[in-house]
C-alpha cells in the first residue's frame, strides 16, 4: 500500500518531478477514492476544499526503491450509478 500525503501549494512548487507541470496536467484521482476519503478524515477538509489539491504518493520497490507519483483529486465519482463510498471506520 503506497503512503500518500496532500500537498500544499508552496510544496507543490518545490516538487522536483513537478517542474513546468501544471495540476491540471497530472492524473485525476476522485473524491470518493478510499486514499481521499480517508484524507478527508484525517483533515477535516470538506470536498470542495479537496477538489484540484494534488496528492503526492510514495510507492515502494524492489527495482527502483520509492518512487513518488502525484494525483490530481476531481470532484467526480468512481461509480457509474453515482454511489458514494463512505467512511464508516474509525482510525
Amino acid at each position: 500500500m503506497p503512503s500518500y500525503s496532500l500537498l500544499g501549494n508552496d510544496e507543490l512548487s518545490n516538487e522536483r518531478y513537478l517542474t513546468n507541470i501544471d495540476a491540471s496536467q497530472l492524473p485525476k484521482i476522485s473524491v470518493d477514492d478510499p486514499a481521499i476519503l480517508s484524507l478527508r478524515q484525517e483533515t477535516g477538509l470538506s470536498i470542495s476544499e479537496l477538489d484540484g489539491r494534488v496528492v503526492k504518493f510514495l510507492r515502494r520497490s524492489l527495482k527502483a526503491g520509492i518512487s513518488p507519483f502525484y494525483r490530481q483529486i476531481v470532484n467526480s465519482s468512481i461509480s457509474k450509478d453515482s454511489r458514494v463510498w463512505t467512511w464508516e471506520g474509525s482510525i
